[in-house]
């Protein structure tokens, strides 16, 4: 083999190397951003599972205190419809110690509300109703969900 031969083969095997090297450094930094990707995916799942946690927390709470707002509305609307139907009175509680009279009204017939004023009551008691609801629910998800450890 002459030396001009010998010369172009060297140089295409140092070529050679110089490019494998090339390559496994490439390498060695992929299997490193590889490392740290998967560092941060563990970090989105963990903050993935958490989040699933304080969603079920929330869709508990929600859920509880819908159906206790439901069977509430449900009482009122009993309470209202019976008092309308006749089936029973709504009652009023009058302190008469406190309005002095000169007359004596034992015998007077029973105080009765208004149709409307009937009315006014049981839309109002079921507005009661629905802000103590949503306080409690509020209260409840401060209390599970906005408070909790992190």
């Amino acid at each position: 083999m002459s030396v001009k031969l010998k010369l172009i083969i060297a140089i295409m095997v140092i070529a050679a190397l110089g490019a494998l090297i090339a390559i496994f450094i490439d390498i060695n930094n992929t299997y490193t951003k590889l490392g740290v990707i998967e560092v941060e995916l563990s970090q989105v799942k963990d903050e993935f599972k958490q989040y699933q946690k304080l969603v079920l927390k929330v869709n508990e709470i929600d859920s509880k205190f819908t159906q206790e707002l439901t069977h509430a509305k449900a009482e009122n609307n009993k309470f209202y419809n019976n008092v309308i139907n006749g089936l029973g009175r709504l009652q009023l509680n009058i302190d008469k110690a406190a309005k002095p009279t000169t007359t004596n009204l034992d015998d007077a017939k029973a105080c009765e509300l208004t149709g409307e004023a009937r009315q006014n009551y049981y839309l109002l008691r079921d507005d009661i109703i629905t802000k103590d609801n949503q306080i409690l629910g509020l209260q409840e998800y401060i209390k599970n969900v906005c408070l909790i450890e992190q």
